[in-house]
């Protein structure tokens, strides 16, 4: 009997903010990312007849609530996914890559699921990183660049090339801080070529893929695949179970919840491949330094 082929959807959550969902609905469609879902959902906090009419066009199943926040958003989100992987994006996360590539991509991605080689693989670009990406930058306080990835974009990551090189306060930080150094090895992929030479004790090469110790690379919640049984009973569990001071509007979220002494702790293994998604936002951003902050007439 052969086994069962894996099953994986598709699940995005959104807040209002129509002009940024529909952006990346369209680079969805527009590329058929879609196709290669077996199932294919919208979260909306605060969901509204506009949101149902705006799901049902692009052909997703609309469900939501009144806003709960980012985690029980994300969690309920998961739990009405019933694949047994699923790629959790969020409305401002497009597509950037092809179809050919993102099949492959995401196949070799489950691979790694399946195979106990990874217990969660990034999506979000390695080069077309989008706005609000900072672990570059972080990474270049403490590190020079032994060898820039041809692909790396300063730009993007608001660097410049002087950045590049070691220098003396460089060292003292590592000398002084060996721990916040230690933290940040992982962000190397986002610029190195052969990140897993420079810090083969927490990053290996699989394929493809760097498989990066969680003790050296953070949590993110911009577009990830994880089984939906790992997400659920270990992820969102720990966050349930150890409510963080630090809140979004007195709501829980993820990412303040899990970037603690738990997850360096936990040792898990996080893949980065070249990654499919970016980050763009137009509209609806809680942020007030960004150009499309809700406050701001849009």
């Amino acid at each position: 009997m052969k086994n069962k082929k894996p099953t994986i959807g598709l699940g995005i959550l959104s807040w209002k903010s129509h002009e940024t969902i529909t952006k990346t609905l369209n680079s969805y469609k527009k590329k058929k990312f879609k196709s290669l879902f077996d199932e294919a959902i919208i979260y909306f906090s605060d969901i509204s007849k506009e949101d149902k009419k705006l799901a049902k066009k692009f052909g997703y199943k609309a469900v939501g609530s009144k806003n709960l926040g980012i985690a029980v958003g994300t969690e309920n989100l998961a739990k009405a996914l019933k694949t047994d992987y699923i790629l959790i994006a969020q409305n401002d996360n497009p597509f950037v890559e092809n179809l050919t590539f993102a099949k492959k991509h995401l196949e070799e991605a489950v691979k790694l699921l399946e195979n106990k080689k990874a217990d969660l693989v990034r999506m979000r670009h390695r080069w077309q990183v989008g706005e609000g990406f900072c672990d570059v930058e972080k990474y270049l306080k403490f590190f020079p660049a032994k060898s820039v990835d041809k692909n790396f974009i300063p730009s993007e990551n608001h660097v410049k090339k002087e950045n590049y090189s070691d220098s003396f306060r460089k060292k003292l930080l590592r000398f002084f801080r060996p721990f916040k150094a230690q933290s940040l090895k992982g962000r190397g992929v986002f610029i190195e070529k052969t990140p897993h030479k420079l810090f083969p004790e927490v990053i290996k090469k699989e394929g493809d893929f760097f498989i990066i110790d969680s003790s050296v690379i953070n949590f993110s919640d911009q577009c990830f695949l994880v089984s939906r049984d790992f997400f659920l009973n270990v992820l969102m569990k720990f966050v349930n179970e150890n409510p963080n001071k630090r809140t979004l509007n007195n709501f829980q979220v993820p990412e303040i919840c899990l970037n603690s002494k738990w997850w360096k702790q936990q040792h898990f293994k996080i893949a980065q491949g070249q990654g499919l998604l970016t980050h763009n936002r137009f509209d609806g951003s809680f942020r007030k330094g960004h150009h499309a902050y809700k406050g701001k007439k849009q």
